[in-house]
């Protein structure tokens, strides 16, 4: 009996996760077709998202600490958002043109609010003897990306674009019935107070930062890649079915190196992993920049598998690994974190160059974040048992110094990437900003 209880409970956990990916979809993978559809412009488009994902990085803290104050269990907290993402789904259909957009920001702010949720309700089980698995989760996810990335694209053919919110609206229903079937236990949370004031570890650890920063400029260029690749496409003639398929074929291809991770950490090592990911971005980048044809864009969602794919497992395992117990949470959260982060840059960069510039900027952008996040990757090289003094002093005791370092940098690889752009722009699309 109990066992029959332990396999619902899992399915249910799975079931959600699937429905969150619809989400994804929907929101994040097509929202800037949604909204272009719509008729709103880039610059809407990317202020909207951007700023939503402030907003919704700054609401989850505040969410779960009023959640804890008031003993507020996960569960409601997640029946809660599902309900808000339910009644704006409807009002999408009946809202006027003016009201859109803003009806959209506030599903982009639910949607990254409820993630942190689903983490907790796994773990939560798992603390009550279910043996729940955040991987297969985390797998079966992927697999409803994929799936819905085709079935989406399917029923887009030939039909209004507000099937893509039928989808969510659809997503949204399942996930509140889903959730009231869900168990409660009831709360089992420990209070510590610790004295003394804790450090950053940002701060403490510089190997960490320098991880973060490279993770960061790497979700920026995935999430520019995602959300504008229905551009991207159309400026080699293809259109949303080619996104659909690229979308689906990214997320099956990620379904092996997550699951088979600690089996290749046997034969290679997280930071090796972590580095070749690093040098296959700015592969990526190069093939998408100069780019001729549709087949470029899908060779470089097939190296979706050995960038993001391992980026993703690689980055968790370096956190745990470099940052000491009374650390970890906080490393791993940060770790999370430039995921929202990397779409609050690209949202705020992409819709803005492509409302002032072109497309050449902003696969000239693409390039620019891949190569800036591989040079940090690489210089986690530096800090290696003797040097990691000699390089916090660097860092932190002359700021200046890694500032002018980097600032030089950046205005070399801009000005030459600008250079390349204008170039390719006059010789194979008839754009020049000179006459």
């Amino acid at each position: 009996m109990f066992s029959t209880k332990i396999n619902k409970i899992n399915i249910c956990c799975w079931l959600l996760y699937c429905l969150y990916a619809i989400f994804n979809l929907t929101i994040f993978g097509l929202g800037v077709y949604f909204l272009e559809s719509l008729g709103c412009s880039y610059a809407e488009i990317g202020m909207t998202i951007g700023i939503s994902a402030i907003i919704s990085t700054i609401a989850q803290p505040l969410i779960g600490r009023y959640a804890d104050k008031r003993q507020y269990s996960w569960k409601n907290i997640l029946l809660i958002l599902s309900v808000i993402m339910l009644i704006c789904s409807l009002a999408m259909f009946f809202a006027p043109d003016f009201l859109v957009i803003y009806i959209f920001a506030i599903m982009v702010i639910v949607v990254g609010a409820i993630y942190p949720f689903l983490n907790t309700g796994v773990f939560y089980y798992g603390d009550h003897g279910v043996d729940t698995d955040f991987g297969i989760s985390r797998g079966f996810a992927s697999l409803s990306y994929m799936a819905f990335s085709a079935i989406v694209g399917f029923f887009l053919i030939g039909r209004d674009v507000m099937v893509i919110n039928g989808f969510t609206l659809a997503a949204a229903i399942m996930m509140i019935l889903i959730i009231c079937l869900l168990p409660y236990y009831g709360s089992n949370v420990n209070i510590e107070n610790k004295e003394g004031v804790k450090n950053n570890v940002l701060s403490k650890y510089p190997l960490f930062t320098l991880i973060f920063i490279a993770v960061a400029l790497f979700m920026i260029f995935h999430h520019i890649f995602v959300c504008y690749m229905i551009d991207i496409f159309q400026n080699l003639g293809g259109g949303i079915g080619d996104v659909t398929a690229a979308n689906s074929i990214g997320a099956l291809l990620e379904l092996p190196t997550m699951f088979l991770f600690y089996k290749i950490l046997e034969k290679v090592s997280v930071k090796k992993l972590f580095l070749l990911a690093s040098i296959l971005y700015v592969v990526r980048a190069l093939i998408v920049f100069t780019a001729q044809d549709t087949t470029a864009i899908y060779v470089s969602v097939f190296l979706q598998m050995l960038t993001f794919a391992i980026i993703i497992p690689a980055s968790v395992h370096l956190a745990d690994s470099i940052v000491d117990d009374e650390d970890k949470y906080e490393a791993q959260a940060f770790m999370g974190a430039t995921l929202t982060i990397g779409l609050i840059f690209a949202n705020l960069l992409g819709g803005n160059i492509l409302h002032w510039f072109d497309i050449n900027v902003l696969l000239a952008s693409l390039l620019f974040f891949a190569v800036l996040g591989c040079i940090f990757a690489f210089s986690t090289l530096l800090i290696d048992g003797k040097k990691r003094k000699i390089c916090h002093e660097m860092i932190f005791s002359f700021p200046l110094f890694f500032l002018h370092i980097i600032l030089y940098f950046s205005y070399n690889l801009s000005k030459s990437i600008l250079i390349i752009t204008i170039k390719l722009s006059y010789r194979y699309r008839g754009f020049t900003f000179f006459k």
